[in-house]
């Protein structure tokens, strides 16, 4: 199945379903706040604080105890550790506040009811737009690589085929078209959420910078192709990376150009090769020296 760029646009529907569940999950904050009072909420605060400072602090402790049950690169253990524990801490924090104060309905004064349930009421306005800050640049974050990684495979497959590809075309039409459809859905929903004056709001209040989501694209574009991943690897800049003995092995590697042909990214992290390149200390080095963004328009230019 080929993918169609035309399949990604954005849809009204899609996005009017969207600003529907916006408006439907500030609203439940709000009624939530209202519930629980200002005491209660502001603990939430105070645990999403918590949860976040964890994140950042404890990612990296965690490391060597999810070593031997994940197999994935070290930074991204520390993202997963991380995100573990500031969900545990948030849960433990407001399981405290739940313990500790009284709902509005257990107030006695109907004064103090009223001004605990208007100033947990605000609160929850803010978790609202908190979280959907959140889901908004997740989707535009996610749909940002599915978007470029859809618009690539059409680009390769109108074209004549790498000769990598034209070897397994059938096997990769089959096991990538769940991938691809998923990939679709994605980024026709961020699409769909930057279309018209809605997506004009989005791109202005989106503290996240937009060059953030090229170079996402970009990334989701070079990884998708072959070609594009091939070409990344002979940038000027990346020579030196590129005499690395494990980069060597992995841009050689046939089973390597496979799983990056498939969009296979999971499989990719999970592969103990590129573990061993991403724990490299003189590698990482090297890497964080790397001009990306250049190396990037090198890669997908002509491509």
């Amino acid at each position: 199945m080929r993918p169609d760029p035309q399949v990604v646009a954005g849809s009204p529907l899609w996005q009017a379903i969207f600003v529907s569940f916006a408006t439907v999950l500030i609203l439940f904050e709000v009624v939530r706040g209202w519930r629980l009072g200002l005491l209660r909420q502001l603990v939430r605060l105070a645990a999403l604080a918590a949860a976040y400072a964890t994140a950042f602090l404890g990612g990296k402790l965690v490391v060597p105890l999810a070593r031997p049950f994940l197999k994935l690169p070290d930074i991204i253990l520390s993202i997963l550790g991380g995100a573990v524990l500031a969900l545990a801490v948030y849960a433990l924090v407001a399981s405290i506040g739940t313990i500790l104060f009284k709902r509005i309905s257990r107030q006695n004064s109907k004064l103090v009811r009223l001004v605990y349930a208007l100033s947990g009421a605000v609160v929850g306005l803010f978790f609202g737009a908190f979280l959907l800050w959140m889901t908004v640049v997740s989707i535009r974050a996610i749909g940002a690589v599915a978007d470029a990684q859809v618009r690539s495979r059409a680009s390769s497959q109108a074209t004549d085929a790498h000769s990598l590809l034209d070897v397994r075309r059938r096997f990769l039409e089959e096991s990538g078209e769940e991938s691809t459809s998923l990939a679709t859905s994605l980024a026709r929903l961020k699409n769909s959420l930057e279309l018209g004056p809605v997506g004009d709001a989005v791109k202005r209040t989106d503290p996240v910078p937009s060059q953030t989501y090229e170079t996402l694209g970009k990334v989701g574009s070079v990884f998708s192709s072959p070609k594009a991943a091939q070409k990344f690897l002979r940038f000027p800049g990346a020579r030196e990376l590129s005499e690395h003995p494990k980069i060597v092995a992995l841009r050689n590697d046939p089973e390597i150009a496979d799983m990056i042909a498939q969009g296979r990214v999971l499989d990719l992290l999970q592969d103990q090769r590129i573990i061993d390149a991403a724990n490299d200390s003189v590698l990482r080095e090297r890497i964080k020296k790397f001009d990306l963004q250049r190396a990037l328009d090198y890669s997908i230019q002509g491509k």
